[in-house]
């Protein structure tokens, strides 16, 4: 018997222990990415937390920021620009739940982002 914890997001039932919720949550992203039909993301399970790139080499920068708003609104959240300079121009960040995990999905500004 495995128990289980409710997750916050249409109150499905994951896994409490640690390898079963990180199976539990690379299924679910895997499902996620393949409704969301965008290719070359970069996928990372952190724990229970699904942890999404879309890496720069990708598209272009529009294209980018466009993928990260998709899969921001698709997870119930928003994406939102992170100017901090560094070894990028910054970022686009969301955050929002899949399956009831956390997700969070970026992308670097690598250049001039409209």
């Amino acid at each position: 018997m495995t128990a289980a914890v409710a997750g916050t997001a249409g109150g499905e039932l994951f896994p409490a222990r640690p390898l079963a919720a990180q199976a539990h949550a690379l299924r679910a992203a895997a499902a996620f990415i393949e409704r969301a039909g965008i290719p070359g993301l970069y996928l990372t399970i952190d724990g229970d937390r699904i942890v999404i790139q879309v890496p720069a080499d990708l598209a272009g920068p529009a294209s980018r920021a466009a993928a990260v708003t998709r899969l921001a609104a698709a997870a119930g959240g928003r994406a939102a620009r992170d100017g901090h300079p560094g070894a990028t121009l910054g970022w686009i960040r969301a955050a929002g739940q899949v399956a009831g995990h956390h997700v969070r999905i970026f992308t670097a500004i690598t250049e001039e982002t409209p």
